[in-house]
């Protein structure tokens, strides 16, 4: 079975205002061969990378993986089975 890893990157920085003003949008999504090669890719991407802090990712159901709340971001990779 071959499978390829979507990464998900999702804009949380509208997030802590009144109520029904907040929203969350999806700033990318980017398909990979290895889960490495995602979690390396949203390891770059991230803000805070130059600076030391590195990702910790945990795992979200069966076939995905998520970063957390990162106050302005969130990333997800989804394992998709590819028929």
């Amino acid at each position: 079975m071959d499978y390829v890893f979507n990464l998900t990157a999702t804009d949380m920085s509208h997030l802590g205002g009144p109520m029904g003003t907040e929203y969350t949008s999806i700033m990318y999504v980017k398909t990979f061969g290895t889960l490495e090669k995602a979690q390396k890719y949203a390891q770059k991407d991230y803000k805070y990378s130059d600076i030391g802090l590195a990702l910790k990712w945990k795992k979200d159901g069966r076939n995905a993986w998520t970063s957390g709340d990162l106050g302005w971001v969130e990333y997800t990779i989804n394992k998709v089975k590819v028929l």
